[in-house]
């Protein structure tokens, strides 16, 4: 018996970390965007947890599948890199967690739960999890499991690295950064919250980034060209874009690595169960 899950990438555009009354990192709360882009897990049975495919190491995959109790060999494929804002950590480990779920007839939130809790575990993310699991542009009016509003969207989106890899650790362990995070998000979440639209999230998205400093010169002046043929944003947190904009907009963007999709409705699902 097998099973094969997929998860869609996400992007988010802006966030505001969030804390327990102790202080430890619980989640965030922002907006983002899932893709047709992501990460496909075929899982069965096994003696042990293995884990194979474009992942590295798989520590994230590995802790949430030790958190669900189960042993299972695992084969992934991922359509995007790691480190560039893509949310392909969230998304592999998922995807791997709800094939698991559905072999072991473990109900689908329990592996939301596991992959959320790795995540914040290995530092590795803060909200990716059920905004994959949701899809479409959604809200992420409360941290942790719950308080997602989702809005449905259909929109061709292009997706480019124009940088280098940014380690999400390093950026969520950088106090005076995080402080800078929230103050900015926290705004861009009270804004969008009043008026959703896919406009107002790449126009709060581009005014996060440059906000906060995330965004580098190079970033900052690739941003600004793109804006000006269609709407473009910073990946959180990567140095990559999120953009539309048609033919131009493609053109702009073919000196980079880059990837066409469409903006990702249905969330993270089983695709097929196999029974010997």
């Amino acid at each position: 018996m097998k099973a094969i899950a997929f998860c869609p990438a996400h992007i988010t555009g802006f966030f505001e970390v969030c804390y327990d009354e102790e202080g430890n990192k619980i989640g965030s709360r922002g907006a983002g965007i899932s893709v047709t882009k992501g990460s496909y897990a075929e899982v069965l049975p096994s003696k042990a947890i293995e884990i194979k495919g474009n992942v590295g190491r798989g520590e994230v995959t590995r802790e949430a599948m030790e958190m669900l109790g189960v042993r299972a060999r695992a084969k992934i494929k991922n359509e995007l890199p790691f480190s560039q804002g893509f949310g392909m950590s969230a998304a592999s480990t998922l995807a791997t967690c709800l094939a698991a779920c559905r072999l072991y007839g473990i109900e689908e939130m329990e592996g939301v739960k596991a992959t959320h809790v790795a995540e914040i575990k290995m530092a590795t993310g803060l909200g990716d999890v059920v905004a994959s699991y949701a899809g479409g542009l959604e809200i992420r009016k409360e941290a942790g499991l719950g308080g997602v509003e989702k809005i449905e969207w259909r929109e061709r989106v292009f997706l480019a690295v124009v940088g280098d890899e940014i380690e999400t650790r390093k950026v969520l362990l950088d106090d005076k950064m995080v402080e800078k995070i929230n103050e900015a998000g926290r705004e861009c979440l009270k804004e969008f919250i009043s008026s959703p639209s896919l406009d107002k999230f790449f126009e709060l998205s581009l005014h996060f980034s440059l906000n906060t400093g995330l965004a580098n010169e190079k970033m900052e002046r690739i941003l600004k060209e793109a804006n000006k043929i269609g709407r473009a944003a910073m990946c959180m947190l990567g140095n990559s874009i999120v953009a539309t904009g048609g033919k131009e907009m493609r053109k702009f963007l073919s000196s980079y690595t880059n990837y066409e999709c469409f903006i990702d409705n249905e969330g993270a699902r089983v695709l097929a169960t196999f029974f010997p």
